[in-house]
């Protein structure tokens, strides 16, 4: 199966995931995993960067038709598309060694580590932040974004590690 096929299957499949289970599942009001950033993650780094701003904006767009929010999630999906070629040129000195994918297995575990978690945590913050717009439960908001955020994590990491076999 050709890598462009691959990502569009992943993106259809991770969008009705989070739209039809995920979203509907209640982990105690205080955790929200967003595994659909998934697609965003896993892009090919030959992408041209307007191409992956494009894709952000259109997963986003479609997430806040799904989860009736006005823009949230596309806000945060062009800012993880924006600043993710940023911190892959930060973390990996050859990346042209990375190739067609991004994974633990092209990057190294402790550059994916940073890199999924940098841009997971910048996803959840702005998620939370223009949903809830307000810091005046901030206790509340500061544990919601790091137990989503590491809920997430703990899925992106357990789908690298399936991707491997």
């Amino acid at each position: 199966m050709n890598n462009t096929l691959k990502h569009i299957i992943r993106l259809i499949v991770l969008l009705l995931l989070q739209g039809l289970l995920i979203n509907n599942l209640h982990f105690l009001g205080v955790f929200h995993p967003y595994i659909y950033i998934l697609c965003l993650l896993f892009l090919p780094s030959s992408l041209p960067r307007w191409v992956e701003l494009l894709i952000g904006a259109a997963v986003g767009l479609v997430m806040d038709a799904i989860c009736s929010t006005a823009g949230v999630h596309m806000a945060a999906c062009v800012a993880v598309s924006y600043f993710r070629p940023l911190m892959i040129s930060r973390l990996v000195q050859d990346v042209n060694r990375i190739g067609s994918q991004i994974c633990s297995a092209t990057l190294g575990n402790w550059q994916f580590t940073a890199l999924s978690g940098v841009m997971i945590i910048l996803h959840h913050t702005l998620v939370m932040l223009l949903e809830a717009w307000s810091v005046a439960h901030l206790g509340w908001l500061i544990m919601s974004i790091l137990l989503s955020s590491l809920m997430t994590f703990v899925l992106v990491f357990l789908y690298d590690r399936t991707q491997r076999w």
